[in-house]
């Protein structure tokens, strides 16, 4: 057996201390999302439709844009620090490259952000948002890149979910106040997103990375373009049907879409645990236990995938005051999409991060074809079909993906099989 003594314990040991870092990511997540789910829940109650509708595109854009003007970098950072050039030798600059890679990222974030708001015709406090929003979004992902790659999970996904966090405590108080209006909720949302931002980027709590010593490899620039394409792909998949809706449709129908949907983001959380923590791990095994975490996917699908089916239009009902109801149909196509996605958490994670520069090419040039396919499918079927449209083609869409992640996979066996994660 090849590696370090390290390598071939992991080997031995398989996934279970990944199980372990998942699930404690995954209750981290849980945490996050129940405030999440009570904010959506505070505005449908408090909020007209049209409200809640223009509120919820500014967060449902978020992520598109972002990913967009992040440039790849932290998925770059994630590459480059997990594999064994860079754990084998701790004299690069880290902090001094973190921060070169900010001061690009951070006023494009706030240029698009501010193209985001024109194209839609935002103004005022909202447009405000839009341009606030995605440039510290930025400077949260890039700061929270180097804890993840430093196998600080728990830490990184809590300075992820930190905005969101703020914004549940202040649209609470508010609540509670009898204070809660469209402005005051726009404003807490820029204040979240801001002070979060400024927070973890001069403290950076546990994200480490040495000031001095050799500069961060330029190829770990240049590898941020290769990996922008896949994260833009998948940014595509998560914010694209909902601007669609919201240019097409009017916001009420908006409104309906996203609220059901954060009813349903039970997929998208353990997704996310699922790639934060496989994605950095894959480079610390010999052999990456296919069977056996695809086995743990399907349990852990079937598991979510019943409970949304038995009580989800209860739990829509219960939450939304019945103002919602009429949006329960979205739960068996949404519920379709999920179970795709949790499957493509395996190939994504391991294609990202273990397999070498032409996987990379062959898989960004799929998820670029991709993206034309899914913009294809939701103007296709939301003009056809409304909203329902839109959940269909998502879900066709997470299915293309999945298949050929797997092609793609199968033409690099070998790296998968063995301990060769550095051969480019």
């Amino acid at each position: 057996m090849i590696g370090s003594p390290r390598q071939r314990i992991a080997s031995l040991v398989g996934v279970k201390p990944t199980h372990v870092r998942v699930g404690r990511v995954f209750a981290i997540v849980l945490a996050g999302a129940g405030l999440q789910v009570l904010t959506q829940t505070i505005l449908a109650r408090s909020l007209p439709k049209e409200e809640v509708g223009l509120f919820s595109l500014v967060l449902g854009a978020l992520p598109l844009l972002s990913t967009l003007t992040l440039l790849g970098q932290d998925a770059s950072i994630v590459r480059f620090l997990t594999r064994s050039a860079a754990r084998s030798d701790e004299s690069y600059a880290v902090g001094r490259h973190v921060r070169r890679v900010a001061l690009a990222v951070v006023p494009l974030g706030a240029a698009i952000g501010l193209a985001g708001a024109g194209f839609y015709g935002l103004a005022g406090a909202t447009a405000a948002a839009m341009i606030v929003l995605v440039a510290s979004q930025n400077a949260v992902m890039i700061v929270t890149s180097v804890m993840r790659a430093l196998h600080r999970y728990e830490r990184a996904m809590l300075g992820r979910w930190l905005p969101l966090i703020a914004v549940a405590v202040l649209l609470s108080a508010m609540r509670i106040a009898g204070a809660l209006t469209y402005e005051r909720a726009v404003l807490a949302l820029i204040v979240s997103f801001a002070a979060s931002a400024v927070w973890l980027f001069l403290v950076r709590p546990g994200a480490g990375g040495a000031e001095t010593g050799r500069p961060v490899p330029s190829h770990v620039v240049r590898e941020g373009f290769f990996l922008l394409g896949l994260s833009l792909s998948m940014s595509v998949m998560v914010a694209m049907d909902k601007m669609i809706i919201g240019k097409l449709l009017p916001y009420s129908e908006l409104a309906v879409y996203a609220t059901v949907f954060a009813v349903m983001k039970g997929f998208d959380f353990l997704f996310y645990s699922v790639t934060y923590v496989l994605m950095p791990r894959v480079n610390t095994v010999e052999r990456v236990p296919l069977r056996s975490l695809n086995l743990w996917i399907a349990a852990a699908a079937a598991l979510v995938a019943l409970i949304y089916l038995t009580v989800g239009d209860a739990v829509i009902h219960w939450l939304y005051a019945g103002r919602y109801d009429a949006g329960a149909y979205l739960i068996l196509p949404f519920t379709l999409s999920g179970v795709l996605k949790l499957f493509y958490s395996v190939p994504s994670s391991i294609i990202i991060g273990r397999l070498p520069r032409p996987a990379l090419r062959s898989f960004l040039l799929f998820n670029l074809a991709g993206i034309v396919v899914n913009v294809a499918l939701d103007l296709a079927l939301i003009v056809r079909m409304g909203i329902l449209g839109a959940a269909i083609a998502t879900a066709i869409a997470w299915g293309l993906r999945l298949g050929g992640g797997y092609a793609i996979m199968l033409g690099f066996r070998h790296f998968i099989t063995s301990r060769a994660p550095d051969a480019e």
